[in-house]
């Protein structure tokens, strides 16, 4: 079991760059050469930034409706279309398909097909890729909110959980949505963002329930980051970076154990 864990606001800066169509990034990554990567669906853009948010590189692609993004074992940027559930494989050099698989075509998915029949804006969010299992995870925002893992080959469901009130996902009064998540490899865990209630849990993954939620305060005056959307976690420097969407900012909190 981890030890407990604190995060304590350390710094907020815009990302926004109208000029280069970064205006309401969706989705976070930290890539193998230790910068960030987020997707924006409008423009049909990657973008690679650094920690203050100023943009390094940017990848034209052919796909719209992109939510989640993260990289696999071979490099590759992996992203999600929450628009018709598929998996998307991209060369983080050209910004090239490589490859695409959509959900329904995925053996095991008819244990959870009834959840994609009217999905009404619930579809697919996130993505992260579980590299001491060897398998992308797939986040389902809503109605329920779904946690599905994926063989590294795109070629099987190999399992689901629920994310749910029994497990430790609570919203105190708000909607309960899921809207990013990222693996941990220091503490095998994940982090789940909820846009809706403004904070993010720890889900651990050996024992299917969260570990610890932490809400996403930005200033003493307790107010919080809004429309979150994309998270990622740099266990070497102990930071946790959250990409907001409408506001197209970049929050970051020291983790503290």
């Amino acid at each position: 079991m981890s030890n407990m864990l604190k995060l304590e606001l350390e710094s907020q800066c815009s990302i926004k760059d109208k000029k280069a169509g970064l205006l309401e990034p969706s989705g976070l990554a930290l890539a193998p050469d230790g910068l960030l990567w987020t997707v924006c669906d409008e423009n049909r853009r990657l973008f690679r930034i650094d920690f203050e948010g100023r943009i390094q590189e940017s990848l034209k692609i052919g796909n719209r409706g992109l939510e989640g993004i993260t990289f696999n074992a071979a490099g590759q940027i992996c992203v999600v279309d929450e628009d018709v559930s598929k998996l998307i494989v991209y060369d983080p050099q050209t910004g090239e398909e490589i490859s695409d698989r959509r959900l329904k075509d995925l053996e095991g998915f008819t244990s959870i097909a009834a959840h994609f029949e009217d999905i009404d804006g619930n579809g697919l969010e996130g993505i992260t890729f579980d590299s001491f299992r060897n398998e992308l995870l797939l986040l389902k925002e809503a109605d329920p909110g779904l946690l599905i893992a994926v063989s590294a080959d795109l070629n099987r469901i190999t399992s689901v959980e629920v994310l749910e009130e029994q497990t430790g996902f609570t919203a105190e009064g708000k909607k309960m949505d899921f809207s990013g998540m990222c693996f941990d490899a220091k503490r095998d865990l994940l982090w789940i963002l909820s846009e809706e209630a403004r904070c993010v849990f720890t889900f651990d993954r050996r024992q299917s329930r969260v570990v610890q939620r932490h809400s996403l305060k930005k200033d003493q005056q307790g107010r919080s980051v809004r429309f979150a959307e994309g998270v990622a976690v740099d266990g070497d420097s102990e930071r946790l970076y959250v990409v907001s969407d409408d506001d197209a900012k970049l929050t970051v909190f020291r983790i503290i154990e």
